[in-house]
């Protein structure tokens, strides 16, 4: 097996040691030009919308979640606690909607 991979390698090598010409002559690829070491960095965009609705939206959502959860596992009839109460339900729909608002309203 060291055998075949001492092989393989060497042939890599040699390939890797031939010099590439193409049909002008130039000896140089394009796909692989040298463009240096330093690149400016790219201007931050601004998403759009209203970042304080999104996120208010998105801990709406994860409050509503925890609360649901709360409220099935700490009852014997985990469906019958979230149809006595609204709220959980209520709060990620408030989310959505915050978030939705949040992703299209300018502030």
């Amino acid at each position: 097996m060291p055998v075949v991979f001492l092989r393989e390698l060497s042939q890599i090598w040699r390939m890797a040691e031939k010099r590439y010409k193409d049909e002008w002559g130039t000896g140089a690829r394009e796909g692989y030009e040298d463009r240096g070491t330093f690149r400016p960095p790219r201007a931050r965009q601004l998403e759009p919308g209203s970042p304080l609705l999104r996120w208010l939206g998105a801990l709406a959502i994860v409050g509503g979640i925890c609360w649901g959860v709360y409220l099935a596992t700490s009852s014997g009839d985990p469906m019958g606690a979230l149809r006595q109460n609204h709220g959980p339900v209520a709060i990620v729909g408030l989310g959505v909607v915050s978030s939705i608002v949040g992703k299209f309203l300018r502030a």
